[in-house]
């Protein structure tokens, strides 16, 4: 005769529902934050097409007519006159460029022309080569397997990444991998700076959040004197969420 088994009591059965209670939340907060990223990155987007569009447009207008005054009217102007109007000029050209770099920061126009190994390579070696580090890039030619919103997403992954490395400064040599594993596909974003504190490791939770959202997971490694590692995997079929 086989032994009784012991009821579940009160306290077993509080138990079970407060953890399923906490994960239908935590649940509910990832897709939560899933969407509100998907939100920002569309209005970042919008936002980058209308300084693209409209603010280039009244740039290069002011520009045009300040080509036109120089070829008019320069000649017989005093010197000051001249000097002022190469002045404008130049402005208006810095405020090009400024458009530039904000709207690439916003939605990087490679990624969505050219892919994610040309974005990639493009914004470490401008980046690496602003802040004073030796960079070793490694990626495939292409990548045509993977969802436009997923290739964003290591993008995204990457480019915080780095932020984080510049920041902290301690670093001089960055290492940048990306290649295809199983079904899907490995990031590695490496460093031989002072090892990330609590602090630096918990300003990478926004880029965690999405790289889950992309049904993904990612990893940091710290280890004392031999730098960082941030490790990233996406799947090329994200699964459906349940």
């Amino acid at each position: 005769m086989a032994a009784n088994q012991p009821d579940s009591g009160p306290e077993d059965i509080y138990d079970e529902r407060f953890e399923a209670r906490v994960a239908a939340r935590t649940e509910e907060l990832s897709a939560l934050s899933t969407n509100l990223v998907r939100m920002m990155e569309s209005e970042r987007s919008q936002l980058a097409k209308e300084l693209h569009d409209e603010l280039g447009g009244l740039i290069t207008a002011a520009k045009m007519d300040m080509a036109w005054l120089q070829a008019h009217v320069g000649n017989s102007l005093d010197d000051a006159s001249q000097e002022k109007i190469r002045s404008v000029v130049q402005m208006l050209n810095q405020a090009m460029m400024l458009k530039r770099r904000v709207v690439e920061s916003l939605r990087p126009s490679l990624l969505d022309h050219f892919g994610l190994p040309v974005a990639l390579r493009s914004h470490f070696d401008e980046a690496c080569g602003q802040g004073g580090l030796e960079c070793a890039v490694t990626l495939p030619d292409e990548i045509q397997d993977l969802e436009p919103a997923v290739q964003l997403t290591l993008f995204r992954v990457a480019q915080e990444a780095l932020n984080n490395l510049l920041a902290r400064g301690s670093a001089r040599h960055v290492e940048l991998v990306l290649e295809p594993e199983g079904e899907g596909y490995v990031m590695t974003v490496g460093d031989d700076g002072a090892a990330m504190d609590a602090t630096q490791q918990r300003a990478l939770t926004g880029i965690r959040h999405r790289v889950q959202g992309a049904g993904g997971r990612l990893q940091v490694e710290v280890a004392a004197g031999q730098g960082n590692r941030i490790t990233v995997y996406v799947p090329r079929r994200p699964l459906p969420p349940a």
